[in-house]
């Protein structure tokens, strides 16, 4: 595998203690920002809501926990990778980060996948089409996708 390809199934390195990422809650609760730093100096910022409060929330079928991510033009894949971990971390019933990039936005879908994160799909909103890209717990990723193995009693 070449430098510039993603292991999709496989959660990228932890990043070194260098990256640093602190959180700030909105006053109702309903939104974080996360300020990563690298050697003490800003790598991004990334909003954090939740799904079913966004738009975004209608376009897939989001659970109750579902998150979406909305970092800033500047955020690199990798304090999007550490804001994504402090988040599963920090709420063990989240099962499934979103993060949503303009349609046809290569470099941003990309970015997300050097993040961990996968594509899943295109889909359209009011304002325009943008392409979903998720990442989910390793407890998710691996439980059965299959009906006949769902336990029905």
């Amino acid at each position: 595998m070449s430098t510039d390809e993603v292991d999709m199934l496989k959660w990228p390195e932890p990043l070194p203690s260098s990256w640093q990422c602190v959180r700030t809650d909105a006053p109702e609760g309903r939104e974080s920002t996360y300020q990563v730093t690298k050697y003490n100096k800003l790598a991004g910022e990334v909003r954090v809501v939740f799904t079913v409060a966004h738009p975004i929330g209608a376009a897939y079928p989001a659970g109750a926990r579902d998150r979406l991510l909305i970092p800033d033009a500047e955020t690199s894949a990798a304090a999007l990778q550490l804001v994504s971990e402090q988040v599963m971390a920090s709420d063990p019933a989240c099962r499934r980060l979103v993060l949503a990039v303009r349609a046809g936005d290569v470099p941003g879908i990309a970015r997300g996948e050097r993040a961990g994160f996968r594509y899943v799909l295109d889909v359209d909103l009011p304002d325009g089409s943008v392409s979903l890209l998720a990442a989910e717990p390793d407890a998710v990723l691996e439980s059965s996708r299959h009906l006949d193995d769902i336990p029905t009693s």
